[in-house]
């Protein structure tokens, strides 16, 4: 088979209406997931790094819920698999980046371990009482929309550089990114401070936040200290660098022949009427998180695809209910029908090509 890439109380003599309902907290708030203690088979085990969920905005109304639980397995390189959400229908808001994380996260090799578990709880801070370090890194991986402007003026504090565009930009310096090693699955990223002076060189520059990665921080001070303005006689300057993630490769793919169900009448090949559509889930597409699944389904005698069911999906399940969206959409041609097809499903960054195993 093919793999598929891709109060006032009123008088009683008086007849008054009810007051108006106040109105609704519009506030907006941070939201953000904290992990806790890992434990695999009933042991805490520390991990080597654990990539925390990138936050995201919520309204200050809106009740945060419930902590969620994630278990997983630990492969012999340290690397997460079989990462899943108990329970499985357990909604969170703001969660989408919960598992991405929790499958860019790192344990030390040679270590096998299953029967793994980890809990998030959910913290939610006002736009006013959120950590400023906070709200940079919300601006830099601004995954549900723009910063608000109560969060920006934090930032900012006393700052007279709101806008160095307005400036005039002679020179905007960059870092020699090819020059520093990504991280697979973790977009690292720094915000720069610096002043401006009169004659529009940077001075004062300094890393003022970042996910703390020397290079990049070193790199990111470099480029600012070569950026150049028409005008000057700013302070309290910011801007931000970000490296995009190397590709976290999916773990081995198994022969699907092994899930092929039994009974089964469909052919190791059959031709598509209407291709499916490959659809990367965008959680793991911004973290570059490859992944797979294999499904079993049958066809009707038009080609409908029906009776979807995942068999097995890597790092996470995530991606098997993205496979089964995928291979719902196809038709095959057919006019006789099938039972117990199986379908390699593979999620890889920059392709969207069929792939033969």
């Amino acid at each position: 088979m093919k793999a598929l890439l891709l109060a006032v109380v009123a008088p009683s003599a008086i007849a008054v209406p009810p007051a108006p309902p106040a109105p609704p907290n519009t506030e907006r708030a941070l939201l953000a997931w904290v992990p806790g203690e890992v434990r695999c088979a009933g042991t805490v085990v520390r991990p080597r790094s654990l990539e925390r969920p990138l936050a995201t905005l919520s309204w200050a109304s809106q009740v945060a819920g419930n902590t969620v639980t994630y278990t997983f397995a630990i492969d012999p390189s340290g690397r997460t698999m079989a990462i899943r959400r108990v329970p499985k229908d357990a909604r969170a808001n703001g969660s989408e980046d919960i598992a991405p994380s929790l499958a860019a996260s790192r344990f030390a090799a040679g270590q096998p371990r299953s029967d793994c578990t980890i809990s998030y709880a959910p913290e939610q801070m006002s736009l006013n009482g959120a950590p400023v370090a906070d709200l940079i890194a919300y601006s830099v991986n601004a995954i549900s929309g723009p910063l608000p402007r109560p969060g920006w003026e934090r930032i900012n504090g006393d700052s007279n550089c709101r806008d160095e565009r307005a400036l005039g930009i002679e020179t905007r310096a960059f870092p020699h990114f090819k020059a520093i090693a990504a991280t697979p699955g973790v977009r690292e990223w720094s915000m720069v401070g610096y002043d401006i002076e009169e004659n529009g060189a940077t001075t004062n520059i300094a890393t003022v936040a970042g996910s703390r990665n020397a290079a990049l921080d070193a790199a990111s001070r470099d480029a600012v200290a070569r950026t150049r303005y028409y005008k000057g006689g700013r302070q309290g300057c910011r801007f931000p660098y970000w490296l995009s993630p190397a590709p976290l490769p999916a773990p081995a793919l198994p022969d699907e022949q092994q899930f092929r169900p039994a009974g089964a009448t469909c052919p190791a090949r059959h031709d598509w009427a209407v291709q499916p559509a490959l659809r990367f889930p965008e959680p793991y597409r911004r973290r570059a998180i490859e992944g797979w699944a294999i499904v079993t389904y049958d066809v009707a005698p038009w080609g409908e695809v029906s009776n979807i069911q995942v068999v097995a999906s890597e790092p996470s399940e995530d991606f098997g209910a993205q496979a089964a969206i995928v291979v719902r959409g196809g038709k095959a041609a057919t006019n006789r029908g099938y039972v117990g097809c199986t379908e390699r499903v593979k999620f890889m960054m920059g392709s969207d090509q069929r792939e033969d195993p």
